[in-house]
């Protein structure tokens, strides 16, 4: 049992808090029981949106806790519920946020980058100041139409992407086929919608005289929210992720230490074979053993993302996208635990100025901060992205891929860069590509593995105990938008005479 502190005195929030509700609402369409092998006693089951019953996971772990913190139960809703789904912010608060000067960073990772020429990816990519931290491909060109329109084309003439000023509208075409559709309105209201993936509706209120943003998603009629703080970074509004409860802090402290020996793990996806696992096993594969919490939560991440990949956007063949080999190597997983051990970690120091009832200063726990350390980050790809290689080709990456970001932000192109880690092969970037990724991207990508990860802690045995209090703000925050989906809707159907 976790050691307990003044915070845990303090009356534990009964429900789990909005902050998790998009990923426990896309996982959990049924409530997964945990059942050890050791005794076969099934595990409390926790608290979910949709709770039908579904068949159990079977989870092999040692009696008693490894260093004060019991081994892992298997991640509620992660498998045979995404099945059925299927088928129907390590820096303080006042480090520096913004217009760091960009430049390389030390080679420090376990993961062996190519050698990354600042020159290399600018040399062949076309940057343009209409489609700010997305550089075109080699040839791209730039043009206004008659209506006020801007259109960027490619070499063949094809069109890449469409902003309408007039309508805040910016529309990108996937090499995939896929539509990406953002619209900022005047008073920061932004709707997201995509052709791949979970679109949102994201509005702005004030809490206690500090911005706050507000995004309703809707995923197959279902409605789910979260809440952000947003920050101003080359003047471009960027999110960070914002948990709606805390745990005590000798939780944290558990999460972040190694087990005294290794933990023995069955993932109830792999073993039932769940579709999604299937389509991607040839990418990425679990581990049956965990030194550390935090290389449970790397699988948890990884499997979480494509999972919802899959759900969303089931693909046309069931062809698996990767070879025999897995993609994700240790070495990537490796660096990716030390990524989740630094969200765990700033997540703690939210927590601790939650129980002080302070608010943290716009980006705090950002990306722009957290880049600011000058060290390599690793981020799981939130959703799909067109990027170009250092040879100006166009090259894509989806939701579960990895990178690697090796600079900090250049506030000139609104880009970092990066070194493509893991990918799943096609038309998708080839693993050590070099390519600038938008920071406003790696803003998404970090909001996108704190949610999971805080998902990951809520479903682990531990996480299912330990009481938890809620953000400061959450008692006064507003509830899903139910005008969500009417909205995106509108959006599509806008952005179609748009693209004309």
């Amino acid at each position: 049992m976790l050691a307990r502190s003044a915070i845990a005195n303090r009356r534990p929030e009964r429900r789990r808090g909005a902050s998790l509700a998009l990923f426990a609402g896309l996982l959990a369409a049924a409530a997964v029981t945990a059942q050890s092998q050791q005794n076969n006693t099934p595990a409390p089951q926790p608290q979910r949106p949709v709770t039908p019953a579904v068949q159990t996971p079977q989870v092999k772990r040692p009696p008693g806790a490894v260093n004060g913190v019991n081994a892992p139960a298997a991640p509620a809703n992660l498998s045979q519920a995404l099945s059925n789904l299927a088928n129907a912010a390590r820096s303080p608060a006042n480090a520096p946020q913004a217009n760091t000067p960009q430049g390389r960073l030390p080679q420090a990772s376990r993961f062996n980058v190519a050698s990354l020429n600042n020159q290399s990816p600018a040399a062949r990519a076309v940057q343009s100041q209409m489609f700010l931290g997305h550089p075109g491909p080699a040839g791209s060109t730039v043009s206004r139409a008659p209506n006020g329109n801007i259109v960027r084309t490619a070499s063949d003439g094809s069109v890449l992407d469409v902003r309408s000023p007039a309508k805040g509208m910016y529309i990108q075409h996937g090499l995939d086929g896929s539509r990406r559709i953002t619209v900022e309105h005047p008073d920061r209201s932004r709707v997201f919608v995509t052709s791949r993936g979970v679109p949102y509706v994201q509005h702005p209120y004030m809490f206690r005289g500090r911005p706050m943003d507000h995004r309703t998603f809707v995923v197959q009629g279902k409605v789910f929210h979260a809440f952000y703080r947003p920050y101003n970074y080359g003047g471009t509004m960027l999110d960070v992720y914002a948990p709606t409860r805390f745990y005590d802090p000798a939780f944290y402290q558990g999460a972040t230490t190694a087990f005294a020996k290794p933990v023995g793990y069955t993932w109830g996806y792999a073993t039932q074979s769940a579709p999604w696992f299937s389509y991607y096993k040839g990418y990425f594969t679990p581990d049956p053993t965990y030194s550390t919490p935090q290389a449970w939560l790397a699988d948890f991440v990884l499997g979480a993302s494509l999972a919802v990949a899959y759900t969303t956007a089931p693909p046309a063949s069931q062809a698996s996208p990767a070879g025999t080999s897995p993609a994700v190597t240790p070495e990537v997983k490796r660096a990716l635990a030390d990524e989740i051990d630094h969200q765990v970690k700033q997540e703690s120091l939210e927590a601790q100025a939650n129980a002080q009832n302070r608010d943290p200063p716009p980006g705090a726990g950002g990306v722009v901060q957290e880049l600011a350390d000058r060290q390599p980050h690793v981020f799981v790809v939130a959703s799909d992205l067109d990027l170009v290689d250092p040879s100006g080709r166009r090259c894509s990456v989806s939701e579960g891929d990895v990178v690697q970001v090796v600079s900090t932000p250049n506030p000139g192109t609104g880009t970092a860069d990066a070194v493509v880690m893991a990918s799943k092969g096609g038309s998708e970037c080839e693993r050590s590509a070099q390519v600038q990724v938008a920071v406003s991207d790696l803003q998404e990508m970090q909001n996108h593995m704190r949610a999971t990860i805080d998902m990951g802690l809520a479903s682990s045995e531990p996480g299912k105990k330990a009481p938890t209090v809620p953000a400061t703000f959450a008692a006064t925050a507003p509830p899903p938008d139910p005008n969500a989906g009417h909205e995106i809707e509108q959006q599509q159907q806008l952005a179609a005479l748009v693209d004309g």
